[in-house]
């Protein structure tokens, strides 16, 4: 039995030619399934729909929506999105971002997001409750050869942002502060999730603008 007649395992890489994943994650089966291909082997992984996943990731969309408000920075984000490497890629981040002068980059109407098209997002970021070893390993492995300029990672049960950045020359390392979102300190948003857990998000807000107002 192929690859083609079974529904894909979750939570595992799994190897499959190019024509075998597109069949998979195309199939409406899969539409609420989050579909990963690097390296000639696939990943599926159900959309989260647990409460502190959930809540983490607003918190971080109104972060980054209310920062760059403040400071005029152009963005469009993407909640969910299919990005798409013909042959070779495909991710679906939790939240990415097109900002500054890319920020206009995908017209609407589209639906997967054609990289031989259209550029890569500048930012992309995973919440991870159940799936931080992964977060941190095989997809930071794809992000960084895609050469995607930032990647966080947000460790639900640590309170934590892992950040790395990749710079012009290929180099990557860990940041506490974003380079495609200047002045936006990782330490402000750890803040921020936290007080999330013992307030509402209006009152989270409140205390951001306070902070991104300073």
């Amino acid at each position: 039995m192929t690859l083609l007649q079974v529904q894909p395992l979750l939570d595992t890489w799994q190897p499959a030619s190019w024509e075998e994943f597109v069949c998979l994650a195309d199939n409406p089966a899969s539409a609420k399934l989050k579909s990963y291909y690097y390296n000639g082997r696939m990943r599926f992984e159900p959309m989260s729909t647990g409460s502190d996943h959930s809540k983490d990731h607003m918190t971080l969309i109104l972060s980054v929506g209310l920062f760059t408000t403040f400071q005029g920075i152009p963005i469009n984000g993407h909640d969910g999105c299919s990005y798409r490497k013909r042959g070779f890629d495909e991710f679906q981040p939790d939240i990415s971002y097109y900002i500054g002068e890319a920020a206009d980059a995908i017209p609407w109407g589209t639906r997967v997001i054609d990289l031989d098209q259209y550029p890569l997002p500048n930012l992309v970021i995973e919440i991870s409750d159940t799936s931080l070893s992964d977060d941190l390993g095989e997809k930071r492995l794809q992000y960084e050869d895609l050469r995607i300029p930032e990647y966080w990672i947000v460790n639900v049960q640590a309170r934590q942002i892992i950040a790395f950045a990749i710079a012009t020359d290929g180099s990557i390392r860990r940041i506490q502060e974003s380079q495609v979102l200047p002045g936006l300190r990782l330490a402000i948003l750890e803040q921020a999730i936290g007080r999330s857990r013992q307030e509402n998000q209006s009152a989270t807000t409140a205390w951001l603008m306070q902070q991104f107002q300073a």
